[in-house]
């Protein structure tokens, strides 16, 4: 079942990232069984009342086996007011590239499996993330390490069994099996309703996506070396089928992928191709788009604050600025039928009006009649159906083709 050696030296020592779940505990067991030298690192967020016992799971079996193991305790404190996983993402692999440091190796092993590339193909698709990879990758680069991932092809139920096969203890997170967030709500209900031949073509489109993605990838990489060279670059030399790729790698470089949708990829082409000489553009994902004649260039604004995220059915979600409920003021609800989906969520534009009963307003005048700060404008979400009408700005204005049904979706602001 576990053909570590496909993906492993088992003469190399690996950093593995362990949380107590049956993912990590059946990866530790399988690379312990198999001779591999291994040193665990485990991050305890405190973010729930029993973390204290999924560290202590993996300090037992770590102990019984003499296997090194350091732990990163992060206090509530340490998180600031940016998105949790991402903060969560940063603080993990800081701690991986310390204790890889310490050890002298660069390779780290994580127990990522099947079911979790078929949540983020199905995420990345809802969220119209589709211009980069699918999935997750089997081989990564973070932050100078190799980030080997050697389950992708094995379901967490397997992983389970082994388990149990095994008397590997191993500890369930219960927020797993919420449905308040995108991915628990995929993996809790989404998923349900998929049947297996669904899944396998799921997959299997994936794979094919991403061979023209790496094939793409390969012919756009000396365009990129060009653009590294000079920090710029003339967007003509670049063959036209590879320009949106080549708009997403760059872009990539200094946005988190899952923000950047489609149609900022479509945004940005377009605005390369007018007849304006020269563009300034703000983004919505906290970056400058820059064309001054026919050189292009992205750069990371500072101190800005944007974000743009679309939805294609009825999910709850958190967002940095917002999260998505069942539940909540009744002047931050909605309701959406099919007709509206995708909805967009995005802060204030200028010019943005929206139709009240009281009749059409400006969203600024709103900011204004409401005396709401000029820091919070920046991030106050404003909600468009699929037609691009703004249909609510939470606790501010609904609009009047809304206003007379029980809401299914809360807009609540962060």
């Amino acid at each position: 079942m576990m053909d570590l050696e496909k993906l492993l030296d088992l003469n190399q020592l690996y950093i593995v990232g362990v949380s107590g779940g049956c993912d990590s505990m059946a990866l530790l067991d399988a690379m312990y069984n198999k001779g591999i030298k291994v040193v665990v690192c485990h991050v305890n967020y405190h973010l729930r009342d029993d973390s204290d016992l999924d560290q202590e799971t993996v300090f037992k079996y770590c102990s019984k086996y003499q296997i090194p193991l350091y732990v990163r305790e992060i206090n509530k404190e340490e998180y600031g007011k940016d998105n949790f996983q991402s903060q969560a993402r940063k603080l993990r692999y800081e701690f991986y590239y310390q204790i890889a440091c310490k050890y002298g190796v660069k390779k780290v092993v994580l127990a990522h499996h099947l079911d979790d590339v078929i949540e983020n193909i199905i995420m990345q698709i809802q969220r119209h993330n589709t211009k980069g990879y699918l999935g997750i990758k089997d081989i990564s680069e973070v932050w100078g390490l190799t980030i080997l991932r050697p389950f992708l092809n094995i379901k967490k139920q397997v992983l389970r069994d082994y388990c149990h096969d095994n008397n590997v203890r191993y500890r369930d997170d219960y927020t797993n099996f919420e449905t308040e967030f995108t991915r628990d709500y995929i993996r809790n209900i989404t998923l349900k309703n998929y049947t297996e031949q669904q899944i396998s073509d799921l997959l299997y489109n994936a794979k094919q996506h991403n061979q023209r993605y790496l094939s793409n990838l390969k012919k756009l990489k000396k365009y990129l070396d060009m653009y590294h060279n000079q920090n710029k670059i003339d967007y003509q030399i670049i063959p036209n089928d590879l320009l949106e790729g080549f708009i997403y790698e760059i872009i990539k470089e200094i946005v988190y992928p899952p923000l950047i949708s489609d149609s900022l990829i479509k945004e940005v082409i377009k605005q390369i191709k007018s007849n304006k000489p020269n563009i300034k553009m703000n983004l919505p994902v906290n970056i400058r788009f820059i064309k001054e004649y026919n050189n292009i260039h992205v750069s990371k604004l500072k101190n800005s604050i944007s974000y743009c995220l679309k939805y294609d059915q009825l999910v709850y979600d958190k967002n940095e600025y917002f999260y998505l409920s069942k539940e909540g003021h009744l002047n931050e609800g909605i309701y959406l039928t099919k007709e509206d989906f995708p909805i967009t969520i995005r802060p204030f534009r200028p010019g943005d009006v929206i139709d009240t009963a009281g009749g059409t307003k400006k969203v600024s005048r709103l900011y204004i009649d409401n005396k709401i700060p000029k820091s919070k404008r920046e991030t106050w979400p404003v909600v468009e159906n699929s037609q691009g009408m703004i249909i609510l700005v939470p606790h501010l204005a609904k609009n009047i083709r809304y206003l007379y049904s029980k809401p299914n979706l809360y807009v609540v602001k962060l």
